[in-house]
């Protein structure tokens, strides 16, 4: 059986035995407005990024790669400078 909670503003978490979904609202509440849109901000980052996961996750290693290709077109790969290296040995 689930109990609900309810907080002030009416919106309803349905309680388990060890739910850390309430432990979370809970500890919401004693937040500042800042620190609640920064929460707000990484949970939507967070959200986008495993539904990206997700996407790719069921699709087959072809579309993968032409769903990718060209999404790094614009990107400059540097290799770092050799300089003066000794020669261990010469050959033939």
């Amino acid at each position: 059986m689930q109990e609900v909670i309810e907080n002030e503003t009416s919106y309803h978490i349905a309680e388990g035995s060890h739910s850390a979904l309430l432990d979370i609202v809970r500890a919401m509440h004693k937040l500042t407005l800042e620190e609640k849109t920064q929460l707000l901000e990484y949970l939507s980052r967070a959200l986008q990024h495993d539904i990206r996961q997700q996407e790719y996750k069921d699709i087959s290693w072809d579309e993968y790669i032409a769903n990718t290709f060209g999404s790094l077109p614009d990107l400059r790969f540097r290799r770092d400078d050799f300089g003066n290296r000794e020669v261990y040995e010469v050959l033939e």
